[in-house]
């Protein structure tokens, strides 16, 4: 607000209008103040400028300072602002006094009164319109925020249940599920239902921001149902997530995305199996890893737009990035887990 475009104009208006106010309550007349009305003028407009500059300077530096808090950033505003008041208005109001009532300082102290008054009211005023144009920025930017998250989740969900419904997925399955049907009619039976919880599961999470690991290992095992009774023994899976870890919070469809990266770009085959490991070891963080073994002329682009979107809906809950290694034998992704006592306002 202190940084507006005409502020220069804003302040003479401010100042002219408490002199004019000042004519009006017939101040001169109940004060015995014998500095010319001319000066009196000119001061409050030197005061309104200097209040107005030195906010303005104030709130640029406090915008350099890394000060999450809404309201601690008010009040460190105000408290300085109002220290500042008070000298700058001493020092210019004595020296006004100085030439034009006596140099006995004495007699300064009832125009030192009046001005200072006159400085907290135009500092209160500032920083009360201050504070609601603050407010407002901030509304608008934590609804921006929500907006952004709400698109990013979207996307997640789109492209996972995108990931599900692709004309591969589809027949890959379908082709596993003819294959079993005239071979065991109860392995089929479980497969079709395997098959409908992955796709409920991604049909239903867009609703949440945040789930239980739990639930969503449930779906995972779901959905590794489905890749291991394709692969077979071309794809070994090991979960290691103690129970303290089930009851953390992750984002939905996280770990189904970081499954399906490395089932998507590693090579899956009998002779060369590839292994991935689910496993949460300090009940802060859970790790997805998978032994190397990429395809040739791999394209990395939907491993990068994967991990990226994960990345900004953890950003958006407040949470640290992931942790992403690579060496020549093993990748791996670590994701932070959500504790109860933070999830709680995330919870629909």
């Amino acid at each position: 607000m202190f940084s507006i475009r005409y502020r220069f104009l804003f302040m003479i208006l401010l100042g002219g209008y408490s002199f004019l106010n000042t004519l009006l309550v017939e101040s001169f007349e109940h004060y015995p103040i014998v500095t010319p009305k001319l000066v009196i003028f000119l001061l409050f407009l030197v005061l309104t400028i200097a209040i107005w500059e030195g906010n303005r300077l104030l709130d640029n530096f406090l915008s350099t300072m890394e000060i999450k808090s809404f309201w601690k950033r008010i009040s460190y505003s105000f408290g300085a602002s109002i220290l500042a008041v008070f000298f700058a208005t001493m020092l210019l109001g004595g020296i006004t006094s100085f030439y034009t009532i006596s140099h006995n300082w004495m007699d300064w102290i009832l125009p030192l009164k009046l001005l200072l008054m006159f400085s907290f009211r135009v500092n209160l005023f500032l920083n009360t319109i201050n504070v609601i144009f603050l407010y407002h920025q901030q509304l608008e930017k934590s609804n921006q925020e929500v907006e952004n998250y709400k698109r990013i989740s979207s996307q997640a969900q789109l492209q996972a249940l995108k990931n599900q419904v692709n004309p591969h997925f589809l027949f890959n399955n379908l082709s596993v599920l003819s294959a079993l049907i005239p071979m065991d009619a109860n392995a089929s039976v479980e497969f079709v239902r395997q098959f409908s919880r992955v796709y409920r599961y991604v049909l239903k999470s867009p609703e949440k921001e945040i789930i239980e690991l739990k639930e969503e290992l449930n779906f995972i095992e779901s959905y590794l149902y489905l890749l291991k009774t394709r692969f077979e023994s071309g794809l070994v899976f090991t979960i290691n997530v103690n129970t303290d870890c089930q009851s953390a919070f992750i984002v939905p469809v996280s770990l189904q995305m970081l499954v399906e990266n490395a089932v998507k770009h590693n090579v899956i085959g009998k002779n060369r199996p590839l292994h991935v490991e689910i496993l949460c070891l300090d009940n802060e963080t859970i790790t997805v890893r998978n032994n190397l073994q990429l395809k040739q002329a791999d394209d990395q682009e939907s491993t990068g737009l994967g991990l990226n979107n994960i990345t900004q809906r953890y950003e958006f809950l407040g949470q640290h990035g992931l942790d992403v290694k690579q060496t020549t034998e093993q990748f791996s992704v670590t994701i932070p887990l959500i504790r109860p006592t933070h999830a709680s306002f995330f919870k629909p």
